[in-house]
């Protein structure tokens, strides 16, 4: 297979045969049989991955030498001794979104996936956090949460995907952020089974007995077990974690009605779900710094004009016909935001706050509710709308805002005139439209940037981000969407923040699939030469080779990890790094420099 992260495999048929046989056969002797496949057409299955073009230039990434489905530690303990054993190796996922929880190689990695480990094993109201196992989405947790007055943090990813992987193996920022941290963030204890089969508990579950804290006694381990990206499955597997609760403001329930794709959340009182629009950039930076620092909102991030409006419809045709609508198209320098307010006077406070910082920077606000005063802050937005575009753009955009208020009032109602609220709602709290407004327009999606930063550098990165992606915009390689497209937010009050830039294209196309690998090259050395920061994409060893040298040579002690902690390289770590890089560099990786170099986007920072 023609990868971008490994060099070619030399084994010879009759190699992979034996190990097939050997490995399925004692498989079976040691897991019970009916949680063991080596069916080609279920392995086939979990070879289909998202984004597996980018890894190996195929709609799928390797196909697995079996798959077993552990009910226990001691199961995944058993798989591991197998794989020692004959020298092949593993790849645990849970919820498994994307190539990073598969194998690349064919006919060489055991896949494990968790599913099995699906319990919240303890949801501490008192304390502020929850035991969970691998299986365990956000929505699952989020639920049962919300019900004894607690929240939980849910990674861009959506409210499908595991909160254990996106907390100990793979990046997690998300639209509550501003307020509940991120995945890493959040982490407390851990029950880790280390790349060679034996099981480790971190945090202060070891001398109490009770997940707690993030850290118990003496050195912490947690850099060493995630650091940024985290591991992706390369330093063995975590069957436990306890994340960090917050204080939920809400009913036990939210309010839904409506069957899918059409749904209707009812935003709950001293509840507001809007999107500010300010008048350029720097205002739009300003604003969240200023938002961030009120701790007013409790939700805050920037969807681009194109994802908000792939939210609002159901298909590409309906798309075609609400994305015309000149005041949702030019909707760039804006923020969307929940605030829960916890009683009138909570709420009235943090609306007043807010009405003040966006009328200092001469904004507008679209947000639920009625009366004269939502329409005076309705008008301030659309006369920040008409600074960029011109109000004859806004007049043209009366027929068409009346008709899609006229779709969802038919759909539900009156209150159906706050449908664009509600959605944005419902996207926010419950990570609901992650997937819906990414997906529709090509059929897949990359992305870029996304490094974790100061707010004024991601606004930098998203404008370095927009230039290189309308190169390939206009060479018809990606799907058109305006060409901003940056997608993220401000966390911890503030203190951190990312934006990356979303890519649609079409997978079942070999120049589109090519493009977005060279999409991912381009912006990876833009963010290097353009001090964006290290990349959401700087993962892997052929990305590491761009950004190590620039970031104090990381994977240098990676390597160190990995031989540290995984010394036959048994855990599949081929997102993470690998040793033999260097030596053994796959020409893939070579080909995409290369051609990256000849065509370079010319950047223009103001």
């Amino acid at each position: 297979m023609d990868s971008f992260f490994l060099a070619e495999d030399k084994r010879t048929p009759e190699e992979i045969e034996e190990l097939k046989k050997n490995v399925q056969s004692e498989l079976r002797e040691v897991i019970d049989p009916k949680w063991v496949t080596t069916d080609p057409l279920m392995l086939d299955t979990y070879s289909w991955q998202y984004v597996a073009e980018f890894a190996t230039g195929t709609h799928y990434v390797g196909r697995p030498l079996a798959v077993v489905l552990p009910g226990n530690n001691e199961d995944i303990i058993e798989v591991i001794k197998v794989c020692k054993k004959y020298g092949c190796q593993y790849k645990p996922f849970s919820t498994g979104f994307g190539a990073w929880s598969a194998p690349i190689r064919d006919d060489f990695v055991v896949q494990i996936d968790l599913r099995r480990l699906d319990r919240i094993i303890k949801l501490d109201k008192e304390n502020m956090y929850a035991v969970i196992e691998p299986y365990v989405t956000g929505n699952q947790l989020q639920t049962e949460a919300m019900k004894v007055g607690l929240n939980t943090h849910i990674a861009g990813v959506g409210s499908q995907a595991s909160i254990l992987a996106s907390a100990t193996s793979m990046m997690g920022q998300g639209w509550d952020g501003i307020s509940l941290g991120f995945s890493d963030r959040n982490l407390l204890g851990v029950e880790w089974i280390t790349p060679e089969g034996k099981v480790a508990q971190l945090g202060s579950f070891e001398p109490t007995g009770e997940y707690f804290l993030g850290d118990g006694p003496g050195l912490s381990l947690r850099g060493v077990m995630r650091g940024f990206g985290g591991a992706m499955g390369g330093l063995g597997i975590f069957t436990k974690c306890a994340v960090k609760m917050y204080p939920w403001h809400g009913p036990a329930k939210l309010k839904m009605e409506g069957t899918s794709p059409n749904y209707f959340t009812e935003i709950p009182e001293n509840h507001a779900a809007g999107i500010i629009v300010v008048n350029s950039w720097d205002d739009m930076a300003e604003l969240g710094y200023r938002l961030g620092e009120a701790e007013i909102v409790d939700l805050l991030g920037r969807n681009a004009p194109a994802l908000n409006s792939g939210v609002l419809t159901v298909d590409n045709s309906e798309f075609v016909d609400i994305y015309k609508i000149p005041l949702l198209r030019e909707m760039h320098y804006a923020l969307m935001f929940v605030l829960l307010g916890q009683d009138k006077k909570d709420y009235q406070y943090k609306m007043k706050t807010l009405k003040k910082i966006v009328k200092d920077l001469n904004g507008g606000i679209m947000y639920n509710g009625e009366g004269p005063d939502k329409m005076y802050w309705m008008l301030r937005m659309m006369a920040a709308v008409a600074r960029k575009a011109g109000w004859w753009q806004v007049i043209k955009s009366i027929p068409g805002f009346s008709k899609l208020t006229m779709r969802d009032v038919k759909r539900f109602g009156r209150k159906g005139a706050d449908y664009m609220s509600a959605i944005g709602y419902e996207a926010m709290v419950r990570s609901g439209m992650n997937m819906r407004g990414a997906f529709k327009y090509g059929g897949s999606f990359h992305t870029s940037m996304g490094a974790l930063v100061a707010w004024d550098v991601s606004v930098r990165g998203a404008k370095v981000g927009e230039q290189i992606k309308r190169k390939f915009i206009k060479e018809g390689l990606i799907f058109d969407d305006g060409g901003d497209n940056a997608w993220g937010g401000l966390y911890e009050g503030g203190a951190f923040s990312h934006l990356e830039e979303l890519c649609m294209y079409d997978p079942r196309d070999p120049k589109c699939r090519q493009a977005i690998l060279d999409f991912v090259v381009e912006t990876n050395l833009a963010c290097i030469e353009e001090h964006c920061g290290d990349s959401i994409n700087a993962i892997g060893p052929p990305n590491h080779a761009l950004y190590s040298p620039a970031c104090m040579n990381y994977d240098k002690w990676q390597q160190k990890i990995k031989a540290a902690l995984d010394p036959k390289n048994v855990s599949d770590a081929n997102f993470y790094t690998d040793p033999n890089y260097e030596k053994n560099p796959p020409p893939k990786a070579a080909e995409a420099i290369v051609r990256v170099l000849s065509n370079r986007t010319k950047i223009e920072i103001d």
